[in-house]
């Protein structure tokens, strides 16, 4: 792997941890767990019992229970989506839809219109356009950007495999050459704002 290629893949990493939803833990029904339980009344205990351990007077927990509720590295995470939000508006939606947990489905339209714009497509006819268009909104609504089941791109539009084949995965193949260089763009741009700020 290249110092370029590391450079991206540290990039991405850190982009997925900024954009990732931080929760508190689960327990098993579902729920989550309450720090304290206020609807509860005192408990009685058995002579046999050791007596619960008291609250710390500097904290709500007990030591070694705390959860987390955020990254550890929140301010630096907080200052990588304010380093997104101040890159070009298509390189920003692309970063947040392709490396954001549930990003918004209302960002496609416009992504898609990034895409076809460097898409070759002007030799091709009318239906052939809306048939990869149709393609392209296929693979970023299921969010397969670097490979695709091929099988859902000639069902979503419309035509048999063999005629996908002969066609159709050319211009598949473009869309994954086009994600790349969108994808290579947007991480450069992150990386030189994101690292060029104070």
């Amino acid at each position: 792997m290249s110092f370029d290629e590391e450079l991206l893949e540290a990039n991405r990493t850190l982009i997925m941890e900024a954009l990732a939803t931080y929760q508190p833990s689960k327990s098993n029904d579902g729920s989550e767990r309450a720090i304290f339980n206020v609807g509860s009344t005192k408990r009685i205990t058995n002579d046999n019992e050791r007596p619960a351990e008291p609250l710390s007077a500097t904290s709500s927990r007990r030591k070694g229970t705390s959860k987390l509720n955020c990254s550890e590295d929140v301010f630096e995470h907080l200052r990588v989506q304010r380093t997104i939000k101040k890159l070009p508006t298509h390189l920003a939606k692309w970063l947040v839809y392709r490396y954001g947990e549930n990003p918004s489905n209302s960002l496609v339209p416009s992504l898609v219109n990034v895409v076809v714009n460097e898409l070759p497509l002007d030799n091709c006819r009318k239906p052939t356009k809306e048939k990869v268009e149709t393609m392209l909104v296929e693979r970023l609504t299921r969010r397969e950007f670097v490979d695709c089941l091929q099988r859902n791109l000639f069902e979503a539009i419309g035509v048999k495999k063999q005629t996908y084949f002969e066609c159709y995965a050319k211009h598949n193949d473009n869309i994954t050459s086009q994600f790349y260089a969108l994808d290579k763009l947007a991480l450069r741009a992150f990386y030189i704002a994101h690292n060029t700020q104070i």
